[in-house]
């Protein structure tokens, strides 16, 4: 028997955190998996209502609570239109379970919290959600779970993406193999389609002193070169997808060549392919990558606004 697939999604009253569990419950298969939808309310601290008992200040909490109470509504409607999609989708009402609880370290890392102690394979938000502190790209909650959320995945929907169609960014390192374990546990026994996408680069030297010919034939090398790194890679990708549940027919693989960048051209490759999602690791070959992400992975995350991107640790 498979193991059960837990998955955390935290609400927050946004049409962002909506999607993203009609993403969840159209990826992953009602039978062996569990939803969990979290909202941290971050609802006034009772304390604040004692200004009540002072006639000069009653008057003006009367606005405020009009507002938290229109809030929980909007959060009770999120909700339950939140468990209607996924109990459509095939959802037992035992298999999706709700939990709001009061705000305490911070609305990100009480979700972090709950990520790390609940024994969750995987966390789904929303791109954005409905604080006003988002920054250009990302929301706040969001950009926080990038940098802090390092021992399950992390799923980011933008906008309503095609669920059954995956591309992993694949560049043969170890965190791009984690993306295929990933997959394999994560969409195994799925009717879903894979691509393992790998980008080699142009190389990139100036012309100078060179003919026509002898340029070519350095960028053939460099290309063939790169390519018989990365096919033995592919291969045994190939055989982790198919091993893990994933049918052989619906696997396949694509070498880009002679492309100047690898986040723009796996973006395209996704759109013209119709693929929804995007599978990156947190961090790439590179020895100098950022802090907490690969420059192509948080390109990827940056660019992908109507996609899901899944950021594998």
């Amino acid at each position: 028997m498979q193991p059960v697939k837990k998955v955390l999604i935290p609400i927050d009253g946004s049409s962002q955190s909506v999607s993203a569990v009609r993403y969840a419950g159209s990826v992953f298969k009602p039978e062996g998996s569990k939803i969990v939808l979290l909202h941290v309310d971050s609802e006034i601290p009772e304390s604040f209502w004692d200004l009540e008992k002072s006639p000069e200040y009653r008057s003006k909490l009367a606005p405020v609570r009009a507002w938290a109470t229109h809030q929980k509504k909007i959060i009770n409607a999120s909700v339950n239109k939140a468990c209607k999609i996924l109990y459509t989708a095939g959802f037992q009402p035992d298999a999706v379970s709700v939990k709001i609880e009061g705000r305490k370290a911070g609305i990100a890392r009480d979700i972090l919290n709950e990520a790390d102690t609940g024994g969750y394979n995987a966390v789904v938000v929303g791109r954005t959600g409905n604080s006003n502190l988002k920054d250009i790209v990302l929301g706040s909650v969001a950009n926080k779970l990038i940098g802090n959320l390092v021992n399950i995945p992390l799923v980011i929907v933008g906008g309503k993406p095609n669920p059954k169609k995956f591309l992993i960014a694949f560049d043969g390192s170890k965190g791009s193999m984690k993306c295929v374990s990933s997959a394999g546990s994560m969409l195994n026994n799925t009717d879903c389609e894979i691509m393992l996408c790998n980008v080699i680069r142009s190389i990139g030297t100036a012309r100078q002193g060179l003919s026509e010919a002898s340029f070519s034939d350095i960028v053939t090398d460099w290309t063939e070169m790169n390519r018989r790194k990365i096919e033995p890679a592919v291969e045994e990708a190939k055989r982790k997808l198919v091993s893990a549940g994933i049918a052989s027919s619906r696997i396949s693989a694509k070498i880009l060549t002679e492309k100047s960048s690898r986040a723009g051209s796996i973006l395209v490759e996704a759109k013209e392919g119709g693929f929804g999602t995007i599978l990156v690791g947190r961090r790439g070959l590179s020895a100098v990558d950022e802090f907490f992400i690969g420059r192509v992975s948080r390109k990827i995350l940056h660019m992908a606004k109507k996609m899901a991107v899944w950021v594998v640790n």
